[in-house]
């Protein structure tokens, strides 16, 4: 953790980034940054999901699954930032989840949204326009599973009777679940009325749009009797390459942000954090004065060698 208490997560490779090589990750690639983030003062391993996507993406309930115990081991946080509730039915992604709980040490994040793919949804058969009805009922059956025994739901898309998830997660009463949300006024008033906390997305918003996004959820939580102070939330999906000599991070970043993101490069927005150290420095104190307190950065390449550099010549200055 820097400083100034904002704490950092290293994003594994569950989507192969076009123009950064066509093999997926291996096995011993994944224990290999997860153990260089630990050394480099990341605290948490965060995932994000998609079934069928424009490019080649791995199951990132499994790529948690294989460094749980590495992380649990280490004392790191893992989290979903986020999964595709209404791609999975609750009472099967909830015995997922507690497992990854209980094989992490109670160290497991759960967050949710309501998937923002129409590939995914057709691929199973699911309506994608109606993907936020089903968050909203899912959310509740979820957290209903994972805190208590002969669960029943009765909702507009879920429907069970005495379902029991065993065993339960250790972290009681209920795994946090943490909702996310590009920052407009209507999700964050469901992000403080579901949530645990709350994921935004540095692709798709800029530090003062993730400010005023804060502020509109910091009013939600009062009109809801929660304590703004205390409700976390994390910048997640931000594309990361560092150098000493910005040109020449931007020469390697560049090329493979474009292709992913199919779309021009830009600097302003601070969608990514790429550039000379100084430059990267700056950008993260702009989402620490928005009011940032969780940041997770995805290394484009070379990622034990980024997060290396992150924590030598980057946290020890901000």
């Amino acid at each position: 953790m820097s400083p100034t208490g904002v704490s950092f997560g290293i994003h594994l490779p569950v989507r192969i980034l076009p123009g950064a090589g066509p093999n997926p990750p291996s096995a011993a690639l994944l224990v290999d940054t997860v153990d260089a983030a630990k050394k480099s003062g990341f605290s948490s391993v965060w995932v994000t999901d998609h079934i069928v996507y424009m490019d080649p993406w791995l199951d990132c309930m499994i790529m948690l699954a294989a460094i749980a115990g590495q992380a649990n081991d280490l004392g790191m946080t893992i989290a979903t930032g986020v999964l595709g509730l209404p791609l999975r039915h609750p009472a099967a992604i909830a015995q997922t989840l507690a497992t990854l709980d209980v094989l992490s040490g109670g160290n497991l994040i759960i967050g949710v949204g309501e998937g923002s793919t129409e590939s995914d949804f057709l691929a199973l058969g699911i309506p994608f326009q109606e993907r936020r009805k089903m968050l909203e009922d899912g959310v509740p059956a979820l957290r209903a599973l994972l805190s208590g025994e002969n669960v029943s739901h009765h909702g507009p898309y879920y429907d069970f009777d005495n379902v029991t998830v065993a065993p339960r997660g250790l972290q009681q009463p209920c795994v946090p679940i943490w909702l996310s949300s590009w920052g407009s006024p209507v999700g964050m008033r469901r992000v403080a009325r579901l949530g645990d906390g709350w994921v935004s997305s540095g692709w798709h918003s800029t530090p003062e749009e993730f400010n005023e996004a804060l502020n509109n959820l910091d009013t939600a939580l009062k009109n809801r009797g929660k304590d703004p102070g205390s409700f976390p939330n994390a910048v997640n999906t931000m594309f990361m390459y560092i150098d000493e000599d910005g040109d020449r991070a931007r020469s390697v970043a560049v090329p493979i942000i474009e292709q992913t993101i199919r779309a021009k490069f830009e600097t302003e927005g601070g969608h990514f954090l790429v550039g000379s150290y100084q430059e990267c420095q700056d950008l993260l104190r702009r989402w620490m004065a928005a009011g940032a307190k969780e940041i997770c950065l995805w290394p484009v390449t070379d990622a034990v060698t980024q997060v290396q550099r992150f924590g030598q010549f980057l946290l020890p200055g901000l």
